[in-house]
């Protein structure tokens, strides 16, 4: 698969046929678990996101749950959260990683994810989290970077105000409640990744690892 240049990110136009990718996989996949989520009967929706790996910051420093900072992507709190989640997804990840090439967008995509999990670990370490929206704002976070530091024109940011706008909306979903500093985490991951500081963002994740086994939480299940 061809590699593109930075340079190229936006310039080269993009190829007009659909292809199934990684982007598209990863779709199906969170569609799928939504689904069998939704058919599941006789326990509560909360309790069911638990079980499969939902973010919680006591069972990961006491039980050493370290899935729980990998499982939240691929999991959601509603329709509504998958359906924007997955549209702000295809809009910033698959023309990503048809510019880029498939493992430099799972790297991305997952160390985002993860370092959103991360910081909502340590943010909200009493609410259990899930979500795709940490690895969806490394992409923003690495898009954003560079058009600010290409001086790209103006309209170069539509794409990220739909992302945004798309995002806002959660805000309207029964039962949601938005964790803005995983969003934030993959964010921050997504701009040293366009930096290029691949080690300083490993070393971050590692010391955010540390720190939740230094947090002052109770040792407490939900279900």
């Amino acid at each position: 698969m061809m590699l593109y240049n930075d340079d190229d990110f936006f310039s080269n136009r993009q190829k007009k046929e659909f292809r199934i990718n990684a982007t598209i996989v990863i779709s199906m996949i969170q569609i799928t678990i939504q689904a069998v989520i939704m058919v599941i009967k006789g326990v509560s929706h909360f309790c069911i996101l638990y079980y499969a790996g939902s973010k919680h910051t006591p069972s990961i420093k006491y039980h050493y749950h370290f899935h729980r900072l990998f499982n939240p992507i691929f999991l959601h709190g509603g329709n509504g959260h998958l359906l924007s989640n997955l549209l702000s997804q295809l809009l910033l990840c698959y023309s990503y990683e048809n510019r880029n090439g498939t493992q430099d967008f799972l790297l991305l995509y997952f160390i985002a994810g993860i370092g959103g999990n991360i910081a909502s670990a340590l943010y909200f370490p009493t609410a259990t989290g899930v979500g795709a929206s940490g690895a969806i704002f490394g992409f923003l976070g690495y898009q954003l970077a560079y058009l600010i530091k290409t001086k790209q024109p103006q309209e170069k940011y539509y794409g990220i105000l739909i992302v945004l706008c798309i995002q806002i909306l959660l805000i309207f979903e029964p039962h949601t409640h938005i964790d803005y500093s995983a969003h934030f985490g993959g964010f921050f991951v997504g701009i040293l990744w366009y930096q290029k500081q691949k080690a300083l963002i490993g070393l971050l994740v590692l010391l955010g690892c540390a720190c939740i086994f230094m947090i002052d939480v109770p040792d407490q299940r939900y279900c």
